[in-house]
């Protein structure tokens, strides 16, 4: 799991021959991170709202059942843009780039705990987040050998699609 942060290219091609058990193990690390790390911060910033609530599990599992879907989508535009690899890529790409700031998050969140964890935290925020946009363009590069324009083009496709997707919710969500 952290040879992922020490050497990231490394682990980006070793996971090119690696299966699918790889890949989940990383995705439900990330996600007991992440979801911990969150947990953290709403219990130092809001802990009314997490008492005897179903929050924890829902982010959990909403992070488990997002990026699988995300990935499917992520698959079909780097497909069309003429990338070599196909969903296990796409997924691979995804959960590596969220390795770094679920780790981030999990100790950035532990850090508020402390006299000037804060300052800490967001330096840590901002380290985790760097190191997994990075990882999620040298993984895409790698995994579906394609240029960094066609990369950025993808991501823009995906992006411009859940705007569109999450505009057209909150429009039902809040006409119905």
């Amino acid at each position: 799991m952290f040879k992922l942060l020490s050497d990231p290219v490394k682990e980006i091609k070793s996971v090119k021959r690696a299966g699918y058990a790889k890949i989940i193990l990383y995705l439900l690390a990330a996600a007991l991170f992440k979801t911990l790390g969150l947990f953290f911060v709403g219990l130092n910033l809001f802990p009314q709202y997490l008492v005897g609530s179903w929050l924890v599990p829902i982010v959990l599992f909403t992070f488990i059942i997002a990026l699988p879907i995300l990935a499917f989508f992520f698959a079909i535009c780097m497909d069309i843009l003429g990338g070599k690899g196909g969903y296990y890529e796409a997924l691979a790409t995804l959960t590596l780039s969220v390795v770094a700031p679920s780790i981030a998050m999990f100790f950035a969140g532990a850090l508020l705990f402390i006299p000037y964890g804060s300052a800490v935290s967001a330096l840590l925020l901002a380290a985790g987040y760097s190191i997994g946009v990075a990882t999620f363009f040298r993984a895409s590069k790698e995994l579906f050998e394609l240029n960094y324009t066609a990369i950025l083009a993808a991501c823009i496709a995906l992006f411009f699609a859940l705007f569109v997707v999450k505009a057209l919710v909150f429009v039902v969500w809040f006409l119905h």
